[in-house]
């Protein structure tokens, strides 16, 4: 099983030793004192990842990476200890700063490693709601529940992730990353979560309802019912901060707290909630953030 990195006891120089070492043209590495950071970007666009992997003479421990102002915690992968670090859908194409932070004799050591963010254009697209949609909007009860979907958003196992992401169900999905406008509204994807921002978080399959709809990876059921925008709505956790979240469904088949292992059923495609059309939307949380949820699985 892969755990939390134990306690890390640096040398008191990692300060003042930082050295590039030879890296390939898509990874940034570091050496500060005895430890070599290593940053894989092939992936850093927005509503992608940067992967971080911390290699060392010695014990290691006690390290978190930081972008733009988010925090991310280090897990072993096989014996190395490793961040996935989400990047906003939102994020500017550029230089940035990836922040490592270090616990050492004499207190945290931080360290900064310049990257950048490769661009990613995304689609735009109109959508319509009907009366019953917009009404959907409307409702107060509507704010409350993004804010109970937002909760195991943000509250990470530390169970194993597993090895195996693939798509709920067999056919091509689309939407992922749009800029999606409608028709005298505004906020509508914040609503839904209760995070910022406004493009579309989530891949739309468009399937005729009562279609069979399987869990992405192995994880567990931390939340499965009806919510007001997202319809009836199944929440996996699969460790690690790494979270699917299944929407629109017609029938649920299972409850909160069971384990799921890889392709096992969850119930079947609908049209409930703020559901333009008969689709399965399939959102891939990392830590809270929005992330290609295809991209993700291709990753681990």
């Amino acid at each position: 099983m892969r755990h939390r990195v134990p306690f890390l006891l640096l040398a008191s120089a990692i300060a003042s030793l930082c050295a590039p070492v030879r890296a390939g043209a898509q990874e940034v590495v570091r050496r500060v004192g005895r430890v070599t950071i290593r940053v894989d970007l092939s992936h850093a666009r927005p509503g992608g990842v940067a992967v971080v992997r911390l290699g060392a003479r010695g014990r290691l421990g006690g390290a978190w990476a930081l972008l733009e102002g988010r925090r991310t915690p280090f897990y072993s992968d096989h014996g190395v200890p490793r961040a996935l670090v989400p990047i906003d859908l939102a994020a500017e194409a550029g230089p940035a700063t990836l922040g490592i932070g270090l616990a050492a004799r004499r207190g945290e050591q931080r360290i900064a490693v310049p990257v950048t963010i490769a661009a990613r254009s995304y689609q735009s697209r109109a959508v319509f709601l009907d009366e019953a949609g917009r009404a959907l909007l409307a409702r107060p009860e509507a704010a409350h529940d993004a804010r109970r979907l937002l909760a195991p958003l943000r509250t990470p196992s530390l169970s194993p992730v597993p090895d195996t992401l693939r798509p709920p169900v067999g056919v091509a999905g689309r939407g992922f990353g749009e800029a999606r406008t409608y028709a005298g509204l505004a906020a509508v994807e914040s609503r839904i979560d209760a995070l910022g921002g406004e493009r579309h978080r989530g891949i739309d399959y468009p399937l005729p309802v009562g279609t069979p709809v399987t869990a992405p990876g192995a994880g567990s059921v931390v939340f499965a019912g009806p919510l007001t925008l997202s319809g009836e709505t199944v929440v996996i956790d699969h460790g690690q901060g790494v979270v699917s979240v299944l929407q629109h469904l017609s029938r649920i088949d299972v409850r909160a707290g069971d384990p799921l292992t890889a392709g096992a059923a969850v119930g079947l495609s609908g049209d409930t909630g703020l559901s333009p059309e008969p689709l399965l939307e399939w959102r891939r949380y990392l830590h809270g953030v929005a992330v290609d949820p295809l991209l993700l699985g291709a990753i681990l």
